[in-house]
């Protein structure tokens, strides 16, 4: 099944490549639209010495995280922006008459360009700011590639629960939920400590995305690594099986366009 997958992938990837300049394109947007981001955090910086308990470097190491998961959910797993579409438009039809998984098929669809520069931009912030904050040993290493995992699985979680509502009531094809979703996550760049009560347990349970980059940083900072390192593995998986439970729940209530 990697194997297929790896194929469409390489597929998607040669069209898009057809067209070189919209290529470069979303490349070089990706990378300015998270250089914008992290403008404001620099200019904060430059007034204060910690946001929340948290120095310059910690916080670009949240951010980078976050570019990372986002990065990878969208060259990896952009079909799921697609379901809506798919769904009111009958080409969902399609991929249940395929004998390969509807999931399989909707996190193989399509490429999202833009993900290689938010991937190129996290990846170079990940390695700077952690060199700079002393955290670039091999044991810590390996932790952050276990980060980027976790939170890549977190937001590709979070975003397919949010558009497997298509498939119980009418939302108009839009893609609305998820994009609420990515809006009230992108909080979650910041310390979860400069925020209400509320708001902190929203986005770490509702909307997991404080796992993705302020949880890893507190473990790298030693604050109860062991404890948390687990709660993460833990919910990572728990929120990748809901999705999946939930996608499928939705797909046998899926009734056909009769197109």
């Amino acid at each position: 099944m990697l194997r297929i997958y790896f194929m469409l992938k390489n597929q998607y990837l040669k069209t898009a490549m057809e067209y070189p300049f919209n290529f470069w394109m979303m490349f070089i947007s990706g990378i300015v639209m998270r250089s914008l981001m992290m403008g404001v955090a620099f200019v904060l910086f430059r007034a204060v010495d910690d946001i929340g308990g948290f120095s310059e470097g910690e916080v670009y190491l949240m951010m980078a995280l976050m570019f990372i998961s986002e990065g990878m959910c969208d060259l990896f797993f952009n079909g799921i922006w697609h379901v809506p579409s798919l769904v009111f438009t009958g080409e969902f039809d399609v991929m249940l008459c395929r004998p390969v998984s509807p999931m399989f098929q909707v996190l193989s669809y399509e490429l999202g360009l833009h993900g290689l520069g938010e991937l190129a931009k996290g990846v170079v912030i990940l390695a700077l700011s952690a060199n700079a904050m002393g955290w670039l040993t091999p044991v810590n290493v390996a932790m952050l590639l276990v980060f980027i995992l976790t939170g890549t699985m977190l937001r590709m979680s979070t975003y397919l629960i949010s558009v497997t509502g298509v498939f119980f009531a009418d939302f108009g094809g839009s893609n609305t939920n998820a994009f609420t979703v990515y809006s009230i996550g992108e909080y979650a760049k910041y310390p979860l400590s400069i925020y209400s009560l509320w708001v902190k347990g929203m986005l770490l349970s509702i909307i997991p995305f404080g796992f993705i980059g302020y949880v890893p940083v507190l473990i790298l900072r030693g604050e109860r690594p062991a404890l948390l390192f687990c709660a993460l593995i833990l919910i990572a998986a728990a929120y990748f099986a809901l999705a999946r439970g939930f996608f499928y729940r939705g797909v046998r209530r899926y009734e056909s366009m009769g197109m």
